[in-house]
């Protein structure tokens, strides 16, 4: 029988019954609240479950890594990427709704301690909201100083290798034991069979000088000698200590000048030093490390970068002469370099280049 829809809310509307109509009117609507029916629909036996990349707060989960998989096989590998499973076998919209209405779906980490979960150097293992994560170690004992693949000088070693857990997409490593040093290869000592070389920038790198198996086309050294490819240039270089940069492409033309050389795209000719000419970029400095460079033409530079855009500018040769700022510099503001920037359209810095 029909109550009034006061009298409970699962009724059908209640309706004053007209002389031919029944008591209650066949096209009333039904008031069933959603979360009952969603249960029981949710609550159908499965054979499997389903695989999550990891628990969120409260021992709920809503990012799927796969569908119909028992626990070994969504755990197998959690000692490498730990992850959670939960037994019930749902498609998208129960998921969805479980998302919209419980903020996810129950479930277990695979990993609920942090046995047998290797986390690699400079990470540590930690349990947070019952799963087990990697993550960079928090404390440090400073050890000794060490110089960093990024030349940056760093208080110990973990203290580098906490940098590098932060930023993986670096490479950051350590390049030698105490700090980076400059100019000189006198204080670096290098392991196994690296060579301590000065790169443009005159900052010391320990590296391992290679063999070539395949000459590759000829390239002009800014020291005026040809070398059978890049890589011979570069074996050159590590033999010799030091950054051999590149002239310009092909053998090494005999008093070579601007008007028998070719440059690329966003490079310029500039005459000088042992290869009588040679190309180099004019392209905008960006961010990153920087270096002050005392340059052959006694300026002081904030940058290798900006030594080769002086030079660009200037149409001559400059090369680095020694790490810092020039002893004795003249202002780089007199009227010589005002002159100079007047007649290269104003684009040379009259601050530190």
């Amino acid at each position: 029988m029909c109550r009034p829809a006061g009298a409970a809310r699962t009724c059908c509307t209640w309706r004053r019954p007209g002389p031919h109509a029944p008591a209650c009117a066949s096209s009333c609507s039904m008031r069933v609240p959603l979360l009952p029916v969603l249960l029981l629909v949710l609550a159908r036996p499965a054979a499997a479950g389903i695989c999550w990349s990891g628990m969120e707060r409260g021992g709920r989960c809503s990012s799927v890594v796969a569908l119909r998989v028992g626990r070994a096989e969504c755990c197998a590998g959690a000692a490498r990427s730990p992850a959670a499973w939960s037994p019930r076998d749902l498609d998208s919209g129960e998921i969805f709704f479980y998302k919209a209405l419980s903020g996810g779906v129950p479930c277990t980490a695979c990993a609920e301690s942090c046995a047998g979960v290797s986390c690699g150097s400079g990470r540590r293992c930690v349990v947070r909201g019952g799963r087990a994560r990697c993550v960079c170690a928090a404390a440090c004992r400073r050890v000794g100083s060490v110089c960093g693949t990024d030349g940056k000088t760093y208080p110990s070693l973990c203290r580098l290798r906490r940098r590098a857990c932060r930023r993986p997409a670096k490479h950051l490593s350590m390049d030698y034991p105490g700090p980076c040093q400059e100019g000189s290869c006198d204080l670096v000592r290098c392991g196994g069979e690296k060579r301590c070389v000065l790169d443009a920038e005159l900052g010391a790198h320990c590296v391992r000088c290679g063999s070539c198996n395949v000459a590759g086309a000829p390239v002009c050294a800014v020291d005026g000698k040809t070398y059978a490819g890049a890589c011979a240039l570069r074996n050159a270089a590590c033999e010799r200590g030091k950054a051999l940069p590149l002239a310009y492409r092909g053998s090494c033309i005999a008093n070579a000048t601007c008007a028998s050389i070719t440059c690329g795209a966003g490079q310029r000719c500039v005459a000088g030093g042992a290869s009588g000419a040679r190309c180099v970029s004019c392209g905008s400095c960006g961010g990153g490390a920087r270096r002050q460079l005392c340059g052959t033409d006694s300026r002081t530079y904030s940058s290798w970068c900006r030594l080769q855009r002086a030079a660009c500018h200037a149409g001559r040769v400059v090369d680095p002469l020694h790490p810092g700022p020039c002893k004795g510099n003249k202002n780089i503001t007199d009227n010589s370099v005002a002159r100079e920037r007047e007649r290269h359209g104003g684009d040379i810095d009259t601050r530190v280049l």
